[in-house]
């Protein structure tokens, strides 16, 4: 719909102010209407001038907003905000348009333009608004949030002040009177009087600033709540769950109904008297204090540790016995509006037998550091069995070892910094685990997680894989000639051959072979101690020549391999159990790897 889009907007450009420019009598009746104001040859050009200003400028807002919206993909969703988003702009720009062809002043005129409801519509939208822009720049700096999450907040940080200081020029631009029209205005306000002793063009002009601040302060607080409520996501499929769903569809849906009534309903502008600086100050500090409160309290209640009933390690004795339920996929969910910032700073562990019922992790780390949107996910594996898994202890910083059918859980490293953190490989059994630098060249430790004894390896870039007799490696390139190498459980390097380290490799979990993935989908088994090849096998799926190449995810029991794969046929899926033996695909049991995941990480993988 993008071309479409760039098609009408210089159409709009075009039209919107020729067809804005032309009031209709019944447009100028209504508007003396809801302000009270009797019309009269000595205020009609203001009120015309007034109309043609705001009419255009929101007309275009809400045209290129809809434009907005029909670039977007999917068309039908909460992005049809788009709209009134791209209308409330235009009214801003409307207004700054009126303000810079008037003097600014700094005293309030002593009118009150709109009643008090819309007046608490604002101020309790607008906490609400700056409090979800806290928590969501929270949320972005601490968890990773989505990336559309702070340009949200700054929309809502931005519109509250914007909307502020608009409302306070229409307050405080002079009118103009002479000594006897303040005076009486004065007068009517001491006396608490219910109407404006003024008529003429400064009557039209209160009426014309009682009209715009209604649409600012409405207006402002659907678009502050909104872009407040967009930190917790813009699909309707993202929503939380339960009571907060229902108040968040309760921001999206009624409050736009009540802001639409507050703003359309008629009024009249009466006198009172003008405020003080001093109270108008504490005003402002006492609501951006109590929104940075309640953002803060938003994250916080949402990371708070868990209640002490709820298990946080697999043992034995735990009252759901859960030992004998292998993990199919470890995921790092992504951080969004169904969860809450605790569940996205936690791995979740999905069953093999219940994928939909996932098991929070939270001993786990979850990020390689602890500031900032970018950090990379701290280092996590499991086994082809499901039952153990290796990973940097959240408060220790320790790598660790769990036996997830026992509880038992051993210390690999000591306290490690974020910077130096290794990249575990676990054996299909979990009996052995390599950690390897991360950040470098360096010395690869082979553990035995069922004694501890360990055995160290310089010179590995990257390991392929470990098993019952050894581990297969690549080594540190030399003169741009990376060798592959098998070494034993003692530490030795048995054999070491030319190999190419930009292929697709894994070794079969007895380790005695490799199997090697092609870009033109090839199953290809290889001998790692003379890296002859053994096996070549066709992929018996049609493949599409524009996709990506085979991605190796894990081994079954059954001696088949799991593979992310591209076919031609679009209705496909990509996950297929593929025979290495023989190249044919099956459907694997379960529906793979979580989507809605920043990381997943593989463990037993299902037949069908």
């Amino acid at each position: 719909m993008l071309p479409i889009a760039l098609v009408l907007a210089p159409i709009a450009l075009i039209l919107v102010p020729a067809v804005t420019d032309q009031v209709e009598p019944g447009q100028i009746k209504r508007f003396v209407r809801r302000q009270g104001l009797v019309p009269t040859p000595a205020n009609g050009d203001l009120i015309l001038t007034y109309l043609r200003v705001t009419r255009r400028w929101r007309a275009l807002g809400l045209i290129f907003g809809a434009l907005v919206a029909l670039a977007s993909e999917p068309l039908f969703t909460i992005r049809l905000l788009f709209p009134v988003l791209g209308w409330f702009a235009g009214a801003l720009v409307a207004e700054v348009r009126l303000a810079r062809a008037r003097p600014a002043g700094r005293k309030d005129i002593g009118v009150r333009l709109v009643p008090p409801a819309v007046t608490w519509l604002w101020g309790v939208s607008a906490v609400v608004a700056g409090a979800l822009a806290v928590s969501g720049l929270a949320r972005f700096l601490l968890v990773g949030a989505d990336a559309a999450t702070p340009l949200w907040a700054l929309a809502a940080a931005a519109t509250v002040p914007a909307v502020t200081l608009l409302t306070r020029g229409l307050r405080t631009r002079p009118l103009p009177l002479g000594p006897a029209g303040r005076d009486a205005l004065e007068a009517a306000a001491r006396s608490r009087s219910t109407h404006v002793p003024l008529d003429g063009p400064v009557a039209a002009e209160i009426a014309a600033r009682s009209r715009s601040a209604h649409v600012l302060l409405t207006g402002g607080s659907v678009a502050a709540l909104w872009c407040g409520l967009g930190t917790l996501g813009t699909e309707p499929e993202h929503l939380p769950d339960g009571l907060v769903r229902m108040l968040v569809l309760a921001g999206w849906v009624v409050l736009p109904l009540v802001a639409l009534a507050l703003g359309t309903r008629s009024w009249r502008p009466v006198p009172r008297p003008a405020p003080g600086r001093r109270p108008a100050v504490a005003a402002a500090v006492t609501a951006v204090s109590v929104a940075v409160a309640l953002g803060a309290a938003l994250t916080w209640s949402a990371t708070v540790p868990s209640p002490a009933g709820k298990p946080v390690a697999w043992s034995a004795g735990d009252e759901v016995n859960i030992s004998s339920q292998p993990i199919a996929y470890a995921t790092l969910p992504k951080c969004g509006a169904r969860r809450t910032v605790r569940d996205c700073a936690a791995w979740d562990l999905l069953p093999a037998d219940r994928p939909g019922y996932p098991i929070w992790f939270p001993q786990a780390a979850a990020f390689a550091g602890r500031w900032g949107p970018l950090r990379r996910p701290a280092p996590f594996a499991l086994s082809g069995d499901g039952f153990h898994v290796v990973y940097l202890h959240a408060r220790t910083r320790r790598m660790v070892h769990h036996d997830l059918r026992t509880g038992a859980r051993r210390d690999l490293t000591g306290p490690l910094p974020d910077t130096d953190l290794p990249v575990p490989v676990l054996s299909y059994d979990g009996r052995y685990v390599t950690l390897t630098p991360a950040t470098g060249p360096g010395t690869t430790r082979l553990v035995d997680t069922g004694d501890g004894r360990s055995v160290e390896v310089p010179g590995l870039a990257r390991v392929l894989g470990v098993g019952p007799r050894g581990l297969a490696a690549v080594t540190v390139p030399e003169a741009d000639k990376p060798e592959l190498v098998t070494v034993d459980l003692r530490g030795t390097v048995r054999t070491r051959t030319p190999f190419d380290p930009a292929s697709v490799t894994s070794p079969f979990p007895d380790g005695r072979r490799l199997l090697v993935l092609t870009e033109g989908g090839a199953a290809v088994t290889v001998d790692p101690a003379t890296g002859r090849t053994v096996r070549r096998v066709k992929i018996k799926l049609k493949l599409t020549p524009y996709g990506d190449p085979p991605e190796f995810l894990g081994w079954s029991g059954d001696g088949r391999f799991l593979a992310r794969l591209s076919p031609e046929e679009p209705g496909d899926g990509e996950l297929r159990l593929v025979d290495p033996a023989t190249g044919r695909v099956a459907e694997p049991r379960d529906s793979g790897p979580v989507e809605d995941a920043r990381k997943t990480v593989i463990g037993k993988v299902s037949a069908e």
